[in-house]
């Protein structure tokens, strides 16, 4: 009977787990970006999207997941994280701000996802960053990215949660990535 339970368990740990989200590149090369160790310890998210995509449902919802995504990828790396609304004038500290900009997305949240599978269709981000060097607001370099999820893979397929934690990572990795 214990085996059993265990495996039960075993399964629904991993029916809930889901599939990584990978983040696609450009397949030309592209430069480091530009950022001295010293920004690197502060990381500022600004989220803003294309007046379509702006005006959609669900972006508000959309760009919290983004806020809680970075949040977590700066707090495992031990980095303080500020989410700006809007961007201000001026900045007084050192940090990077990345300035997100969304071109298109299609949400799936993670309860839509378990509930119901592959009925909910793929999940999507197509966004494009730029990285300035604070407190002077210094353009580092620009960055696309851009995942998907199969509804094929039904529960397991990644969600827009999951998509926004891959590309957060990816950008902590870049910011890192100097000589």
């Amino acid at each position: 009977m214990n085996k059993l339970i265990a495996s039960v368990a075993l399964l629904a740990c991993v029916a809930l787990s889901g599939c990584a989200a990978t983040v696609q590149r450009p397949s030309t090369p592209v430069e480091r970006l530009d950022i001295p160790a010293a920004a690197t310890s502060r990381i500022l998210l600004h989220v803003k999207g294309t007046p379509e995509v702006a005006a959609s449902d669900g972006w508000q919802e959309f760009r919290a997941e983004w806020r809680s995504a970075m949040a977590a990828t700066a707090a495992e790396a031990g980095r303080e994280f500020v989410y700006l609304d809007t961007l201000p004038a001026s900045f007084d500290k050192a940090g990077t701000l990345v300035v997100v900009t969304i071109s298109d997305y299609r949400h799936v949240s993670t309860g839509a996802r378990y509930g119901l599978g592959v009925m909910t269709g793929n999940a999507r981000v197509e966004a494009d960053a730029s990285f300035h060097v604070l407190p002077g607001n210094t353009l580092a370099g620009t960055r696309g990215y851009s995942t998907s999820s199969s509804a094929w893979q039904g529960i397991f397929a990644a969600m827009t949660s999951k998509q926004g934690a891959a590309i957060t990572a990816q950008m902590l990795e870049e910011i890192d990535s100097r000589n």
